[in-house]
């Protein structure tokens, strides 16, 4: 039986950090003297329908991808090895405890126990169906320690800009740089997974090489660098169940905790807690069929997460990085409200299977003069709500359509575009997460 990693998340449009996840099960192998030639890469499309020789492939992302007509199907050629299960992700489309609750998924489940788990909410759904489960948060803090603290920039890795007024002048005087996690990749780029690796491997030495500091909303940017040794702020507007465990090794704020932010923070010794997580994974993986002798460290890491202060109510993972209702409520309240039944086009941009319907049914019940005309896209061109999608360049065009922005990795192309068309701010609104950028330091 031979070891096995991913080599892509299945599209082209990504938080590179999802890579990350893999490269930490990459270093896991090299800590136990596994040779790059001798590790099998599955693309995360192939899981279901892989056919060659049997392999140990370690899970510690989504299992979204595993699951056909709400049933577990990965390949029986496959042995996973569940490291860090995220169950929340799946609700969007089905009901969690049915689904665990269903005789296959739940025999698969406990034959493959105990169950890792990023986040308490899946641990607990595992446990309240009698499936041994432990708490393990990201495999992404197990990586070295490498950088001391010294002069370097602050850098605001995709920052909400909500943030943005309580920020020292401090900070925002001092040396600064900007970049992002979210990037848009060719087809034939997630086929060569090595470049890609390397590109993902560059990003990070970024950070390694230039942060004094990191201010960021990203969890695949909060916890490895956090293990690399470099000081991070994390902050964001709606924080979900997804980032509970952090708390484990730095505060997270969100919205209603910004004015207490420690702009200064010292880094944590999470050496301790980093060895662990590494020596347990590692014991997982050689001994991929033997759950039993897991099971007492199993428990051990769970306490250890588990005694840390609470200070957020997490929220739903879904409707954080999907259904930001509050920011068209707010948008709507102070440019429609008295539109008084005259009709109202609009434009979704970067709307997707997970969220159009929701986007579309929220806005007409709120304000039924109002009416879907088009559909925005750079990267995509099928269809969505009847409407064919196409390129947001045609707005120049559009004279009095207003343009609600849904997706992330769409925002800073939107905000450029705007700027261009010289669209007023009554045109246009931005539901998903929007990031400081250099404009916003220099006004």
């Amino acid at each position: 039986m031979r070891y096995a990693n991913f080599c892509d998340v299945g599209r082209t449009s990504v938080n590179i950090g999802d890579y990350l996840q893999f490269l930490a099960i990459a270093y896991l192998y090299e800590q136990m003297g596994i040779q790059e030639r001798d590790i099998h890469y599955i693309g995360l499309r192939d899981i279901i329908d892989y056919d060659g020789e049997d392999i140990v492939l370690p899970i510690n992302f989504s299992i979204n991808n595993c699951i056909i007509n709400g049933k577990i199907a990965i390949s029986p050629r496959i042995t996973p090895v569940f490291l860090a299960v995220l169950l929340p992700t799946l609700d969007s489309y089905l009901d969690i405890d049915r689904f665990l609750q269903d005789e296959h998924n739940h025999a698969y489940f406990l034959r493959y126990a105990p169950i890792g788990c990023r986040d308490e909410v899946s641990y607990h759904y595992f446990k309240r169906h009698g499936i041994p489960a432990y708490i393990n948060g990201c495999l992404t803090a197990v990586f070295p320690k490498c950088k001391e603290p010294a002069d370097g920039s602050v850098i605001f890795a995709d920052a909400p800009k909500s943030v943005l007024p309580w920020i020292p002048t401090q900070i925002l005087d001092s040396d600064v740089l900007f970049t992002t996690q979210q990037y848009v990749f060719h087809e034939d780029e997630i086929k060569d997974y090595k470049n890609l690796f390397r590109f993902v491997k560059s990003k990070y030495e970024f950070y390694q090489k230039k942060a004094r500091l990191i201010i960021t909303s990203r969890l695949h940017v909060a916890l490895p660098c956090t293990a690399f040794g470099i000081p991070v702020v994390l902050v964001k507007d709606k924080v979900d169940t997804r980032f509970s465990f952090i708390e484990k090794y730095i505060p997270i704020y969100n919205r209603e905790h910004y004015q207490n932010i420690n702009w200064f923070p010292a880094v944590p010794d999470i050496e301790p807690i980093k060895k662990k997580l590494i020596n347990f994974a590692i014991e997982r993986i050689k001994a991929a069929e033997a759950a039993a002798v897991c099971a007492n460290n199993g428990s051990l890491l769970t306490s250890l997460f588990e005694a840390r202060e609470k200070r957020l109510n997490y929220e739903d993972p879904h409707v954080v990085t999907h259904k930001n209702a509050y920011r068209f409520e707010e948008y709507a309240e102070k440019y429609w409200k008295n539109k008084n039944g005259e009709t109202i086009r609009y434009a979704l941009w970067g709307a997707s299977t997970n969220n159009a319907d929701y986007w579309k049914n929220l806005i007409e019940t709120k304000f039924p003069n109002a009416k879907l005309t088009a559909v925005f896209d750079r990267h995509r061109k099928e269809q969505l709500l009847g409407l064919p999608i196409s390129s947001p360049d045609t707005l120049k065009d559009m004279d009095d359509i207003c343009v609600i922005v849904c997706a992330v990795g769409a925002t800073g192309d939107a905000l450029a575009l705007f700027q261009e068309l010289g669209l007023d701010k009554s045109r246009y609104c931005i539901v998903a997460d929007c990031f400081v950028t250099q404009d916003d330091i220099r006004r």
